[in-house]
């Protein structure tokens, strides 16, 4: 690994970002609000933080050969971003954790070859799933998570031309199914004029995705 890009400060993102850094001595990307939260987190463990290296939200970066630009988005932290990598005409897009797909989230995502997006859960599970009323009505606001239609609406949007790879991210367990998500996503890119489909992918948390080309 030549560098981590932190998104935002929740647990499910950054709980062992810290240990995991300083024992493989891997340079720590964030902007300012990430970084500060994180800071706080550790220090209220009584670890030390890591270094971060500091950009600001919606610029691009170096890394290496890559050209890194973070993309503001919605969600119920200090100051998330989604991003986009790029080498070349290739560009790899990697966007989970947003409420709602912004003007500037819809322009970023368009001209990848890869896109990484967030297909959260499936909305009857989510509204029958027992849960409160509160966190349902946060996961389906304008900052919480996209649902599988919601992912599969903005893919929908984008150049067939383009698209060689979709992989369908942080799917709930209690209130998603990954063949209803892949499902879902199949459904849309069939209605789409592509020469050749896109490979589809499901992330699972507890196993690793095969490798893909772009």
């Amino acid at each position: 690994l030549n560098g981590i890009l932190v998104t935002h400060e929740h647990v499910d993102h950054v709980g062992g970002l810290d240990r995991f850094a300083r024992k493989h001595h891997i340079d720590v990307f964030a902007n300012e609000g990430t970084a500060a939260v994180v800071d706080r987190q550790c220090a209220l463990a009584g670890r030390p933080a890591p270094e971060f290296t500091i950009f600001e939200s919606s610029t691009a970066f170096a890394l290496g050969d890559l050209v890194v630009t973070s993309v503001r988005i919605s969600h119920d932290t200090a100051e998330p971003v989604a991003y986009t990598l790029t080498e070349g005409d290739c560009k790899l897009g990697y966007f989970t954790d947003l409420g709602y797909v912004s003007n500037e989230v819809a322009q970023a995502m368009q001209g990848c070859r890869g896109l990484i997006v967030e297909s959260n859960h499936d909305l009857e599970m989510l509204r029958t799933s027992g849960r409160p009323y509160s966190l349902i009505s946060r996961i389906q606001g304008r900052s919480g998570h996209l649902s599988n239609e919601q992912a599969a609406e903005v893919v929908a949007t984008l150049n067939p031309a383009t698209l060689r790879c979709v992989v369908l991210a942080h799917l709930s367990h209690d209130c998603n199914d990954p063949g209803v998500a892949r499902q879902v996503m199949t459904n849309t890119l069939r209605s789409m004029a592509f020469t050749e489909p896109p490979t589809l992918a499901v992330a699972q948390q507890d196993e690793s995705l095969p490798m893909m080309s772009l």
